[in-house]
């Protein structure tokens, strides 16, 4: 038991230095507490991933008999979903409760962004309607606006290297650049320039996957980049 435990705090001390995000919310089915959703991976579109920890099958709660969540964006439906656990503690036929078609990246919509839409079809309307600041809270790792990819004919105008970058990334392009952001995993803004836009110091950044957002006059571009 004891070598259990001292397992289970690391891991959760692993998982923490990565993010995290806070639920609270469709009381009818869940208990009125905080639920602590921490980041688990990123996915092959550049999205990251949360979940409760630990999912194991035993975090039982009222209504749908479960209290394990997971935050994740589904490619196939092009929405962020919202699903719990079907008591097994493996996410493989999860009921989905609620979902948001704002494709932001990398992390989930704010309650804010979007509308995060009750699954009445899975929770006969226990949830009492969409989420919303005055029904739930869902803060932490969430993302107020879009970053969304550009039209791939912009996109396709905008090269950026060396990746991976260790001192600085190079910026090459035909359309005219208004400002650079670029984000860590956890949607922060780490640089901003309104200037000198065709070089970005990632120098001081730590080695890691991080998102520059590029806005020109004719779109925004999101490219995905590495520092090593």
């Amino acid at each position: 038991m004891k070598t259990n435990i001292q397992t289970l705090l690391i891991v959760m001390c692993c998982y923490s230095v990565f993010g995290q995000i806070t639920f609270n919310g469709c009381h009818d089915l869940f208990e009125n507490q905080d639920y602590i959703f921490s980041y688990v991976e990123t996915d092959a579109t550049g999205r990251n991933v949360y979940t409760t920890i630990p999912v194991d099958g035993e975090q039982s709660c009222g209504g749908i008999g479960t209290c394990e969540f997971k935050i994740k964006w589904n490619d196939v439906d092009s929405v962020w979903e919202f699903t719990a656990d079907d008591g097994n503690g493996d996410f493989v036929s999860p009921y989905v409760i609620y979902t948001n078609t704002i494709a932001s990246s990398p992390n989930p919509p704010s309650l804010v962004l979007g509308t995060w839409i009750e699954n009445s079809s899975i929770t006969d309307s226990g949830c009492g309607g969409n989420l919303s600041p005055s029904n739930a809270v869902l803060t932490g790792d969430v993302q107020d606006e879009e970053l969304s990819m550009a039209d791939s004919a912009v996109a396709y105008m905008v090269r950026v290297y060396p990746m991976p970058a260790k001192h600085s990334i190079q910026i090459k392009t035909t359309v005219n650049i208004d400002s650079l952001v670029l984000f860590d995993v956890f949607g922060k803004a780490v640089v901003r320039q309104f200037s000198a836009i065709d070089n970005v110091d990632v120098s001081g950044l730590k080695s890691g996957v991080y998102f520059l957002k590029i806005e020109t006059r004719q779109g925004n571009v999101l490219k995905k980049i590495t520092v090593k």
